[in-house]
């Protein structure tokens, strides 16, 4: 006599068992459909990550090595970093089919402005400095050869000389979507102050991933997607 499969529910378990005499399938119930990439610029060795600030005062100098990231507002000459992440690091790899449900920048503070400012961050859209394959390197990068961004940036962040010295989260959902579709090249990002060209200067510094001896204070890209 044949015995029907009766589903049995383990209480507090969240699984559902599906049995018989001959068979036994458990499932579980609820599981999230989401998976999560985390992109670090630690230890110093990392490839997963670039980043670099160039010097308008210092228009051919490379900034790739400091162990800081510098955005600064001044009529002297402005500051503006540079941030990139290697999304083929992210295992699994993220298919060009998955659905990017938020993707989140991590960028720790160290020296928050003498006032109140406004940062944006644009995406890189070229032309690639000397045809550099990544568009831009960390050890090649200067103000002269600086690739183009997005006119219009896709995240802000607001800081005041009293902010907390902590990371701060940027939300690029919208450019990682593209980038993981094929419909954007993935540059990476710019961050500049709002206001460039400020009479007295204005500075602020965020951690590199040349800092080295602070995991939690490396630059990061938080990407929660689906398969």
């Amino acid at each position: 006599m044949a015995l029907a499969a009766v589903p049995v529910l383990l209480a507090g378990a969240g699984w559902a068992v599906f049995g018989s005499a001959a068979t036994l399938t458990v499932t579980p119930k609820n599981a999230s459909a989401f998976r999560t990439c985390v992109l670090t610029g630690y230890p110093t060795t990392s490839t997963a990550m670039s980043d670099s600030w160039v010097d308008e005062l210092l228009k051919t100098s490379n900034k790739g090595s400091n162990t800081d990231i510098r955005v600064q507002s001044s009529s002297l000459g402005n500051n503006r970093a540079f941030l990139s992440f290697d999304l083929t690091k992210c295992v699994p790899t993220i298919a060009n089919a998955a659905t990017v449900k938020k993707a989140t920048l991590r960028i720790d503070l160290v020296t928050d402005p003498a006032g109140s400012r406004t940062y944006n961050l644009n995406r890189v859209t070229g032309p690639c400095p000397e045809a550099a394959t990544t568009c831009w390197t960390e050890n090649g990068l200067t103000w002269n050869n600086q690739p183009a961004v997005a006119a219009s940036p896709t995240s802000t962040l607001a800081l005041t000389s009293s902010s907390v010295k902590q990371y701060y989260a940027l939300d690029v959902t919208a450019d990682l979507a593209a980038m993981v579709a094929g419909t954007a090249s993935n540059y990476g990002w710019r961050i500049a102050d709002s206001a460039e060209g400020n009479l007295t200067p204005v500075l602020a510094n965020f951690k590199a991933k040349e800092t080295g001896t602070n995991a939690a204070g490396a630059p990061q890209l938080v990407v929660v997607y689906s398969p």
